[in-house]
């Protein structure tokens, strides 16, 4: 998946710059093979949702031009591909591959389209056999797609940027936000609401990859998904990943609430007076006026602050949802909900890629996967 389009973004194409050629393990043994998945597919997914906060938040800061990844972001995603392909290879053979229930082709999902549709294009076999090295970048390609995806979602007003500009089924780059009408203004955010929205990225992509780091764990110890779910030590530990996540979101944002077009000023003269702009950037680049944020023109030609709790531009309904428009998201509580609801079912999806036991019956995919 290392092929970018004009958007800067992961294709799904090829992961690796190189082909890597090994011979393959003296024996057999589908545990290590599987363990191997498992740490090496979460290691990659730890440092794509790392680079893309990181490279998102400077991005607001107007530090990197975006879209994101950029260069730099890139660069340290390819090597985390390539390490993940080259483990595997060494770890896996065919056999192994076949005992574990990988199937034959990377079609994971029925009548795909963009990303998804380029992923299940891709081979696994080398002759007969599943070949490890295709299998791993098989699956880097889904986990990308989805991953995008949730990265969209976590941050709305870089979301054309993140999807190479669409988000619908047709994104080259995302997996389809099922829900995103209306779309937030898509804009760089800075100040107290760029705090609020790194703080809700950072805290995102932390809860996902703690909450799927303790269900592999489980996974691997040979139980299926509904046991691992009903145990108390999982559950306990999944409830600290919760808190930790509430407590950052509120620590960053306070008591703002998601509105996907949070209202604003542009003063442009003395004492405070203003004029009404279509935009930001008709403000400052058409009137030579100055951006008030949480403050609307008034009837007195002055910028008025507007009652109530800060705005933070977010989605007006989770894009998470069977049926649109989704739920609806009005306080800051409904933010984090949706997070958790967004988390969750890329979680899920993610983990029915790479535990394929009982015919996906012990990790079973989402029915609508």
């Amino acid at each position: 998946m290392a092929r970018r389009n004009a958007s800067g973004a992961i294709c799904a194409a090829a992961v690796v710059a190189v082909v890597v050629v090994l011979a393959a393990p003296a024996h057999a043994d589908p545990f290590d093979c599987q363990r191997t998945i498992s740490k090496r597919l979460q290691k990659y997914q730890q440092t794509y949702l790392k680079r893309q906060v990181k490279c998102l938040k400077l991005e607001n800061r107007g530090v990197v031009a975006g879209p994101c990844p950029d260069v730099d972001a890139m660069a340290k995603i390819q090597e985390a591909a390539a390490k993940a392909t080259l483990e595997i290879a060494e770890d896996c053979t065919p056999a192994d591959l076949a005992a574990l229930g990988f199937p034959t082709d990377c079609a994971y999902k029925a009548s795909p389209s963009g990303a998804e549709a380029a992923c299940a294009a891709l081979p696994v076999l080398a002759g007969p056999d599943i070949d490890p090295s295709l299998l791993s970048e098989c699956l880097q390609c889904w986990k990308t797609a989805e991953l995008a995806e949730y990265i969209a979602i976590l941050y709305p007003s870089h979301a054309l940027g993140i999807c190479a500009g669409t988000t619908s089924a047709q994104s080259s780059v995302c997996s389809d936000l099922e829900c995103t009408s209306p779309l937030p203004d898509q804009r760089d955010l800075s100040g107290d609401e760029g705090d609020c929205q790194n703080g809700i990225g950072k805290a995102g992509y932390k809860y996902l990859y703690k909450r799927e780091r303790t269900l592999h764990k489980c996974a691997l110890s040979g139980l299926t998904r509904a046991a691992c779910l009903a145990d108390p030590n999982v559950q306990s530990l999944l409830a600290k990943v919760e808190q930790s996540k509430v407590a950052k979101i509120r620590g960053s944002c306070g008591s703002r609430d998601p509105a996907p077009s949070p209202p604003f000023c542009c003063q442009t003269g003395v004492a405070n007076q203003c004029t009404a702009a279509a935009s930001r950037d008709d403000c400052v680049m058409n009137l030579g006026g100055e951006v008030q944020e949480g403050k609307t023109c008034g009837l007195g030609g002055t910028c008025d602050p507007v009652p109530g709790n800060k705005k933070i531009t977010w989605w007006a309904n989770c894009p998470e949802s069977n049926m649109c428009p989704g739920t609806p998201l009005s306080t800051l509580d409904d933010l984090i909900d949706c997070v958790d609801a967004s988390a969750d079912a890329a979680g899920d999806r993610l983990m029915c890629l790479l535990f394929r036991g009982n015919g996906g019956a012990d990790w079973p995919c989402p029915p609508s996967e």
